[in-house]
């Protein structure tokens, strides 16, 4: 029998890690299109419903020539919860993290559901950027950070 060239042995590794990675993006991708493994309602279901709901915050950066605005949506994220880091030169950070949980029945099934939820953004600034008058206001469940230049 003959000994396997490195190449094919490379060759295999890089058709297997492409199998699973396609498994895992493949399901991720199920999830956030919100299909049901099962076509009956059951606990299962309800949870794969659940965890649809992956928390991916909309953000966008505005530029003007006066000033740079960047507005969060973050829904159930308490100003507490926010921190925002401008201590690396030319780079504003966010961080929050998202807690909410619920609890009802569906038919014969009490359901608890908790999630839970990370944010971590990182938005490059001019060097322009007067970080040091930076204001930021909550409207609703946005956050606005207003930043002159």
């Amino acid at each position: 029998m003959a000994t396997p060239r490195p190449s094919d042995a490379v060759a295999k590794a890089g058709r297997d890690m492409g199998a699973l990675f396609d498994g895992f993006f493949g399901s991720i991708e199920a999830i956030r299109q919100n299909r049901a493994a099962a076509e009956h309602h059951d606990v299962n279901t309800t949870i794969g419903s659940i965890s649809s709901s992956l928390w991916t915050p909309h953000v966008v950066r505005q530029d003007s020539d006066d000033y740079i605005q960047i507005r969060a949506h973050l829904p159930n994220v308490p100003s507490g919860q926010l921190r925002i880091d401008t201590g690396t030169p030319g780079r504003l950070k966010l961080y929050c993290e998202y807690n909410t949980q619920a609890a009802y029945d569906s038919g014969s099934d009490h359901i608890s559901e908790r999630q839970l939820g990370q944010l971590e953004k990182d938005i490059p600034l001019p060097p322009t950027a007067r970080v040091d008058q930076m204001t930021a206001v909550y409207q609703g469940s946005d956050v606005i950070i207003t930043i002159p230049k």
